[in-house]
């Protein structure tokens, strides 16, 4: 059975916001909005910058592509928050891009994921289910109170784009034809792949820290994956930004 992370108290002291990017291109939206911006410092082989939105004071962390560089990075970013607000439990997001695979979903939708599994896992002959890390739950769940939220960081009607909460698998591989027709057909209902979703969601599993993963979609898995991520990043990039900074703002964080 899935478990689901602790539900933020809103009497708790104000939180740690952690905003986890892999790429240099999904910081940049967040970047151009901030109204105040530290110096970048390296840790490990992230780059980490405080910065402030609209009052909003947000650690965002550049952790690399990938299941290790996530991990690394958010494990890191916790340690700090805790170290720095002892009193209060930090909250993390992920945000950029992602593949689309849901029915329904399309290039320039942002996807916030409701629910959170590794499809490179596969210890099926010790009885866990595909996708389920061995000594972890099946999947991982998004705090209820990020996805009662997300309702209100849709866009306005006309946009030509929709926030869709739904299950985010992750892979070690970049997903395109193949592997998203796999992918499918095992983990029915999916509606987005990247490479650190998942990853993320463990350690804040581990940590007891609420997490969710806003992922704007560049590309629908499919032959041309890789030119059509390219040509999107920028935009679905943003969408992703606003969708998030409108979430931790309906929170009031």
């Amino acid at each position: 059975m899935s478990e689901t992370n602790p539900t933020p108290n809103p009497a708790e002291p104000t939180r740690t916001v952690i905003v986890l990017v892999a790429m240099e291109d999904e910081a940049v939206p967040f970047l151009r909005r901030a109204e105040r911006t530290g110096e970048p410092e390296a840790a490990g082989a992230s780059l980490v910058r405080s910065i402030e939105i609209d009052g909003l004071p947000i650690r965002l962390v550049q952790t690399g592509i990938g299941f290790v560089n996530a991990a690394s990075a958010t494990t890191a970013a916790i340690l700090w928050a805790r170290a720095a607000h002892p009193e209060a439990v930090p909250v993390v997001f992920s945000a950029g891009t992602a593949g689309g695979l849901g029915a329904g979903v399309e290039v320039g939708d942002v996807v916030v994921g409701s629910e959170y599994i590794n499809i490179d896992a596969d210890a099926r002959v010790f009885g866990y289910r595909l996708g389920q890390v061995p000594g972890m739950p099946e999947s991982y769940r998004a705090d209820p109170r990020m996805l009662a939220a997300v309702e209100l960081a849709s866009p306005p009607e006309g946009d030509g784009w929709h926030v869709r909460p739904g299950l985010i698998a992750s892979s070690y591989s970049f997903v395109t034809a193949d592997r998203a027709d796999i992918a499918r057909t095992e983990f029915p209902g999916v509606a987005a792949v990247d490479m650190e979703s998942s990853a993320i969601a463990q350690v804040c599993y581990s940590n007891g820290v609420p997490f969710a993963s806003v992922r704007g979609i560049s590309d629908l898995a499919s032959a041309t994956a890789p030119v059509d991520h390219v040509d999107n990043t920028s935009s679905t990039a943003e969408r992703s930004s606003r969708v998030l900074i409108a979430l931790a703002e309906a929170l009031r964080l």
